[in-house]
């Protein structure tokens, strides 16, 4: 019996763990879904300088049960202050709770330069 037991835990210790429901290269590049319900704020992860805009990255969840709805960005001398909303598409039906991480490519007036980008959700 202990060694049907060592056995299995050995088995446990082997066997690979399932991968996480985004496992490819990179995040889910999404764009705005304008209409969604109920929009609420969303941190983000990460927002990188890239061009004349920022790509920005978060968790989110499954679509349509979530999607982008709104970006808002509020520029100034010394900062670019973004804010991600979510909602869910109407009619959306049953929705799985599986996190997906996201990004999106958000355009602004003037380069980063030196600017602090700000998370409008914290």
């Amino acid at each position: 019996m202990r060694l049907l037991v060592v056995a299995a835990a050995v088995a446990a210790l082997l066997v690979p763990a399932a991968a996480p429901a985004q496992a490819g290269p990179g995040p889910k590049v999404v764009k705005v879904q304008k209409g969604a319900l109920s929009p609420k704020k969303v941190k983000w992860l990460s927002a990188k300088p890239h061009m004349r805009g920022v790509r920005v990255v978060w968790w989110s969840g499954v679509e349509p049960c979530t999607v982008l709805t709104k970006v808002t960005v509020k520029e100034t001398g010394k900062t670019v202050r973004i804010t991600l909303y979510e909602g869910s598409v109407k009619d959306a039906g049953m929705c799985v709770a599986m996190a997906i991480k996201k990004a999106t490519y958000v355009k602004l007036k003037k380069p980063v330069g030196k600017r602090v980008i700000l998370d409008g959700a914290r």
